[in-house]
């Protein structure tokens, strides 16, 4: 139970008002007098080992009600004394010495007939007002075995020479305590408003021995209107506290904790708290911690990850979790119902991560002194149960928008479940071609459905993503470039970084994934002809995708990532092949890719992308087959392309209106040009492709502009 075992200095607060209230009221009518001026500080000191001295102004009994009142009550620690005793390795050393004013103390209804005849002090109150007391820590280890020794040396000073005192209740009121520690004079904690109310209080030799009691009451109950803990830069407050040991239920308004105030890395500020099961057990300055249930309504989180290489080690001292008097802190199920969180870092704070409205359930979490805020605690939870419903970043441009719907991890199971993450550009093509000013391509993604299995939440915590494997259905990825504007030549100057395993590269974030499978995905690049002015659609429908080793640590030599792919080209054709992208080599840009179709198909069909994309129509044909294959770097692809077809006859074409008009002469100069047809033999050309990249193009453009040469090569007469 909560404060158990560690309020002394309360059990020193209600043995000094004991003793005074005793000595107050039985030699009042026997020696009041000299009693009042010098026996009673004589008895606090002896009862106290001579750590304490009392001093008051004046005691007032009500003769007829039966009631006591003490003004001005000031009950002295002597640390000096203290001192002595700890240097000697007296036992009677305390943990905590305290300086107490009470401006006035009252005790309701004290029965003086049973406290003179049979040694019992009972009252039906103890009200304490005002109090202001400062706590001086002493931290030193305490040796477990004499705890219980202690227990009952504490109840017998508290009695003295009474056998029994009871207290209906026992009230402080509006209090205010300060606590340092001696040596260093650093404030741990400092309350405002404090109300602390004891009842059923009852101290002898078997209420001693009582363990449904908690400071000998039966029940306590504390409000305290704030709790500020650190010195003067402040690290936590707590608002509008409560507990209760009827309910075992701790409560507060808000908690904040601002770790950045000393070097540390987060802040955080919490609504609506309440704890559950709650027992604190073991010394104040070296406890032990342990809740059965938190729930918070609300939350904020804020994180400043230091990205200097070199400041490592200063990093990992400021994230231990435990630097004040917790030893060890243990909690069985922690519930946030809503959560916001804030990334930065110290290269890009203007630039922050934002997640909104997160909720999720921890289980079983142990951590003791040597803990720190990293992905360890999280693997050693039994269970961790996250749900985000929406994550949404719009980048600095305002061109696109970042969302993320639907987010469950569960470190149990090790599975990640997302319902969809897209990449939402926030202009139609015309107009996002019109304000980019430059070629660009704009990107429209919607990955459905997705799972992840084995996921390694420790690393993911730390800012890395590791994972066996994940799977996506129904996605969708559609790419657009606007031909019609210049290419950008002034900031983009060099060999662009936009490979798919160099943008892994330069992600920012440990990546390593074993296997990501696509299954059904519509892929699509679209590219308009400033010539047209209309866009042809290169797309793969029933796409299924499996990637193998998607990773940006350090490779090993002739590591890669390999992608397979089984496709519908154009809505029609089927369509197998292979990327392979060259991680020990992703400065170059180094991958090959491969594609084939087995199967005849009819020439027109081409006729979609080579009207808009080209100004050509193929009025008829059979291709029998197609293989490419192509290796390629950052500034040159090297491809071969076999075609084997059969009466092939195209159309020159040029724009009329809205409408495309036929060449009449170059359309015969186009046929006299155009091998009819390569059929399978000797004399079946093959095309050997050699084209320099435009640095300033796509990814995609490269890989269509190389197929495009081959068939070219293949289809024209080489005169």
């Amino acid at each position: 139970m909560i404060f158990k075992k560690r309020g002394r200095n309360f059990y020193l607060i209600i043995s000094i008002a004991a003793l005074t209230l005793i000595g107050g009221y039985v030699f009042y009518k026997i020696k009041k007098h000299h009693f009042l001026d010098h026996q009673l500080q004589n008895i606090v000191r002896e009862k106290t080992h001579q750590l304490y001295t009392i001093n008051y102004d004046s005691i007032s009994v009500d003769e007829v009600g039966g009631d006591l009142y003490i003004k001005n009550i000031y009950i002295k620690g002597d640390t000096a004394r203290q001192l002595q005793l700890i240097n000697s390795n007296d036992t009677n050393a305390a943990s905590v010495i305290f300086d107490i004013y009470v401006p006035m103390l009252k005790v309701v209804d004290f029965s003086t007939a049973r406290a003179l005849l049979s040694k019992q002090m009972e009252c039906k109150q103890i009200v304490i007002l005002n109090p202001q007391v400062n706590l001086y820590i002493y931290p030193r280890k305490d040796n477990p075995t004499d705890n219980k020794k202690k227990q009952e040396a504490l109840y017998k000073q508290i009695l003295g020479n009474f056998k029994l005192i009871k207290a209906d209740s026992v009230s402080v009121i509006n209090s205010e305590v300060i606590a340092s520690d001696f040596f260093t004079k650093e404030i741990k904690f400092r309350t405002f408003n404090t109300t602390i109310n004891l009842s059923k209080l009852a101290i002898d030799s078997t209420y001693s021995q009582d363990t449904t009691r908690t400071l000998f009451c039966k029940e306590i109950g504390i409000k305290s209107d704030k709790i500020v803990f650190g010195d003067k830069r402040n690290t936590a407050e707590a608002s509008y506290a409560t507990f209760d040991t009827r309910s075992k239920i701790v409560a507060f308004s808000s908690i904040s904790y601002d770790a950045f105030k000393n070097n540390g890395f987060f802040k955080t500020t919490l609504e609506g708290i309440s704890l559950k099961g709650i027992e604190w057990l073991g010394p104040v300055e070296n406890s032990d911690l342990i809740i059965d249930k938190v729930v918070i309504d609300k939350g904020e989180l804020e994180t400043l990850t230091d990205k200097n290489k070199e400041n490592k080690s200063s990093q990992k001292k400021a994230g231990k979790i435990l630097t004040g008097w917790i030893k060890h802190f243990s909690l069985n199920n922690l519930q946030i119902n809503s959560v916001n969180y804030v990334g930065r870092t110290t290269e890009e704070k203007n630039k922050p991560f934002k997640l909104k409205n997160n909720t999720f359930s921890i289980k079983n979490i142990n951590i003791d002194k040597t803990s720190e805020f990293n992905g360890k605690i999280i693997n050693q939870a039994k269970e961790i149960d996250f749900y985000n419903d929406e994550i949404s970043i719009k980048s600095a441009d305002k061109l696109y928008e970042y969302k993320v719907s639907g987010i469950r991890l569960n470190t149990r199971a090790k599975t990640i479940l997302i319902k969809s993450l897209r990449v939402i550009p926030q202009l139609d093509e015309a107009k996002f071609a019109k304000k980019a000013q430059y070629q660009t391509d704009r990107f429209n993604i919607i990955i459905k459905d997705v799972r992840g299995n084995n996921l390694d939440a420790e690393k993911l915590v730390k800012g890395e993503l590791d994972i066996e494997t994940i799977n996506t259905v129904g996605s969708s990825v559609k790419v657009f470039r606007d031909l019609s504007y210049p290419v950008d030549s002034i900031s983009k100057n060099g060999q662009q970084m936009t490979y798919p395993h160099q943008i892994i590269q330069k992600l920012g974030i440990p990546i390593r994934i074993n296997s990501f499978a696509f299954i059904d995905t519509y892929i699509e690049y679209k590219e308009k002809s400033p010539i047209s002015q209309n866009s042809g659609r290169v797309r793969f429908s029933n796409t299924n995708v499996t990637i193998k080793n998607i990773s940006n640590h350090k490779a090993r030599e002739g590591e890669k990532i390999v992608v397979n792919f089984k496709t519908t080209f154009l809505d029609t054709i089927p369509l197998t092949g292979r990327f392979t992208f060259f991680i020990d080599q992703w400065e170059k840009g180094v991958f090959t890719a491969e594609a084939s179709v087995a199967d005849k198909l009819n020439a027109t069909t081409l006729n979609q992308l080579t009207e808009p994309m080209g100004m050509i129509k193929v009025e008829k044909g059979t291709i029998n087959s197609l293989k490419f294959y192509m290796k390629a770097d950052t500034n040159t692809s090297i491809g071969t392309l076999v075609m084997p077809y059969e009466d092939l006859k195209v159309t020159l074409l040029k724009k009329k209106g809205d409408e495309y008009a036929k060449k009449g002469v170059f359309s015969i100069l186009a046929n006299l040009a155009v091998k009819n047809s390569n059929k399978e033999g000797r004399d079946m050309r093959t095309a050997k492709v050699v084209i320099t990249r435009n640095k300033y193009r796509s990814f995609f453009n490269f890989i269509w502009l190389t197929v495009f040469k081959g068939i070219k090569d293949i289809a024209v007469i080489k005169i």
